[in-house]
């Protein structure tokens, strides 16, 4: 229990004053285990207490006290989960919904994850969703080598940002043309770890913008850093950008869950609205394919102006990514 005690009050301290840390990032992403770990505790110490006592032997009072205080920090715990978590998801879908007279364009979304080799079943998916817009996280050259034709067949239009340091790119594929404006708009470096293109359509009623965004992942200090940095750069292009940049539709792999302080220093400067929001929990990724291990870290963001039908979301073969698939149309 003394364990347990230790990461409760250490947890509770970094969510409350510390939550621009590393630290408190991995707090944030553990808090659903440390909740179970806790329950599970619990449970094993009372029934180990109600034994001692039908058996008459004699047990400290001090661990009936870390008991009580286990659970009373868990409780506390909880319920700071369940705040963030329902401030999250209970939201008005009536705001993004699609209505059934409106013109629509489908679009498919996956972080594949660049050492996939289940090129068959990536195929097969894409056939069977048939999209017009086809957004891929991950896109290694083992990819291109082998779907390069199907592609090629199906969708005429293309745009990619540079490759990252493991070797993949961010790509879309579109039977919708897409004018690259990244290096029009953005010229420093950074602009390699993501991309924006307009898509130009009588379907959009002109034209929509879009962010294809794929952050770093956060499993070090210096990982953390550089999200925020990218983060913050996006936020910046963001600000400078929006207001002529409308319809606007931002969509990708954040490395970021709605519970990080940096989700919500990223949204609050926007006017936008995160679509995964306005349904069941939409958790994106699982580690180890293990449902208990998941997070939310894929993100659609859409202007007003954008209005989204029901989003789809399925496992991937051999991604640790759910995909999902969605439409949508431009509103008058």
């Amino acid at each position: 229990m003394l364990i347990l005690l230790r990461i409760t009050v250490l947890t509770i301290i970094c969510l409350y004053f510390f939550r621009e840390s590393f630290i408190a990032e991995l707090a944030i992403s553990f808090v659903p285990y440390i909740i179970w770990f806790c329950i599970i505790a619990i449970i094993i110490e009372t029934i180990l207490i109600l034994k001692e006592s039908r058996k008459r032997r004699k047990y400290k009072s001090i661990r009936i006290f870390f008991m009580i205080l286990v659970t009373i920090l868990t409780i506390w715990i909880w319920t700071l989960y369940c705040s963030e978590f329902f401030w999250f998801y209970n939201q008005n879908a009536e705001s993004i919904r699609l209505h059934e007279n409106e013109e629509w364009i489908k679009v498919f979304y996956s972080n594949i994850y660049y050492k996939n080799t289940d090129y068959k079943s990536l195929q097969e998916k894409i056939e069977k969703e048939n999209p017009d817009i086809v957004i891929l996280v991950e896109f290694s050259d083992n990819h291109e080598d082998e779907m390069k034709e199907f592609f090629k067949k199906n969708y005429p239009y293309m745009n990619r940002n540079s490759r990252s340091t493991m070797l993949a790119w961010d790509v879309v594929f579109s039977k919708i043309p897409l004018e690259n404006i990244t290096e029009t708009h953005l010229v420093e470096a950074w602009a390699r770890n993501y991309s924006y293109m307009k898509i130009l359509c009588d379907e959009c009623r002109d034209w929509a913008a879009l962010y294809v965004i794929h952050t770093s992942a956060p499993v070090s200090q210096k990982n953390f850093d550089m999200r925020n940095a990218q983060i913050g750069k996006l936020l910046s292009d963001l600000i400078k950008h929006h207001t002529n940049w409308s319809p606007l539709m931002i969509i990708g792999d954040f490395n970021l869950s709605p519970r990080s302080y940096y989700y919500k220093q990223f949204t609050k400067h926007l006017n936008i609205l995160n679509a995964l929001s306005y349904q069941s929990p939409s958790y994106t990724r699982s580690l180890l394919q293990q449902w208990i291990f998941r997070s939310h870290i894929d993100q659609l963001f859409i202007s007003p102006e954008i209005k989204i039908s029901k989003i789809n979301i399925e496992n991937l073969t051999w991604s640790d990514h759910r995909s999902f698939s969605f439409k949508f149309a431009v509103s008058n």
